[in-house]
């Protein structure tokens, strides 16, 4: 959960229905699932379930693996993006630095199934696409995310609701 820097109501349908897309789109990249959500004038919650990494990065591994991750960078990024970091990899391997080329990997691999990483960069990516839709600049958000550890059962149906209700409350 995080609210927006002041708990000023910043977000209409227009701001509301961005930060839903941009939040699909980044759940996708980094793996994590989305179980519910609310986004509200001036904040939202997120209910998510983080993959256990080491099984969501299997699919990037063995022959083709890096074709995958670079397809699945797709997500995310522009097909210009993604032609300039294959060119880059072509000239670091190229050069005899096949460490660095696998560093720049890793540099996309850490970001999976991490909720920090998640919630961090939809913050970021969402503050910058508001800040230029409303010619604005500065923080956007109040602080850093707030967030519980929700175990199965009772207390993720008790989280779930209280998630989906709140739009009603308010």
């Amino acid at each position: 959960m995080s609210r927006t820097a002041g708990g000023e109501k910043l977000f209409g349908e227009t701001e509301k229905e961005a930060f839903r897309r941009l939040m699909w789109r980044m759940a996708r990249f980094s793996g994590v699932e989305v179980l519910t959500y609310a986004v509200m004038a001036n904040h939202f919650h997120i209910l998510v379930k983080v993959p256990e990494r080491a099984r969501f990065l299997k699919r990037f591994e063995g022959e083709g693996g890096e074709a995958k991750l670079l397809e699945h960078l797709s997500l995310l990024y522009s097909k210009a993006y993604i032609a300039g970091v294959k060119a880059e990899l072509a000239r670091v391997r190229a050069a005899g630095r096949g460490a660095e080329a696998e560093a720049i990997l890793e540099t996309f691999r850490k970001r999976f199934c991490d909720l920090s990483c998640f919630v961090k960069e939809l913050k970021e990516r969402f503050s910058r696409w508001f800040n230029k839709h409303h010619e604005r600049r500065g923080t956007l958000w109040m602080e850093r995310f707030k967030s519980v550890l929700v175990e199965d059962g009772e207390a993720l149906r008790t989280m779930a609701l209280y998630i989906d209700l709140n739009p009603v409350r308010a």
